[in-house]
């Protein structure tokens, strides 16, 4: 496994937005297992809890993409990554150091570019512009290399 994906690329799969179809799309084309960190564990159930919360969606909509997520973490759809996790915080720190006061990335942003490079990914997907310059300055290969949903 070589691509690493931001947990909102992923839950664009399990909620229905505007740039679902485009997400699903690099889903399928980078192929499982995807990569799956300590991070993305909290991060993709909460990051759906919260759609909830703010109004996004119902509680029926929460309920099924949370069953959706966990049917495929249980199916070996993702894959837990190999790293050292003190290496993967030692490693945010570092490029927060170099990025975060040019770039304005956040920290689990960065978190997310350090656990790719610690785990040997060599690509990295996100909407997100200034995770993906931090990844793009890293060395990391930009997947979409490019798209309309970045934001």
């Amino acid at each position: 496994m070589s691509s690493y994906f931001d947990t909102a690329l992923f839950v664009k799969a399990y909620v229905l937005e505007a740039d679902s179809a485009e997400a699903i799309a690099i889903l399928e084309t980078v192929g499982e297992p995807f990569a799956y960190s300590h991070l993305h564990a909290i991060e993709i159930p909460n990051a759906i809890r919260l759609k909830r919360f703010r109004g996004e969606i119902t509680l029926a909509q929460e309920n099924a993409a949370l069953r959706a997520f966990r049917g495929e973490v249980d199916a070996g759809r993702f894959l837990h990554i190999d790293y050292d996790l003190p290496s993967v915080f030692k490693r945010a720190e570092e490029l927060s150091s170099r990025f975060s006061g040019e770039l304005g990335t956040r920290s689990l942003d960065l978190w997310h570019v350090a656990a790719a490079l610690e785990a040997g990914c060599t690509a990295f997907a996100s909407y997100d512009a200034r995770q993906r310059r931090a990844a793009a300055l890293c060395k990391l290969k930009l997947v979409p290399a490019t798209t309309a949903a970045i934001k």
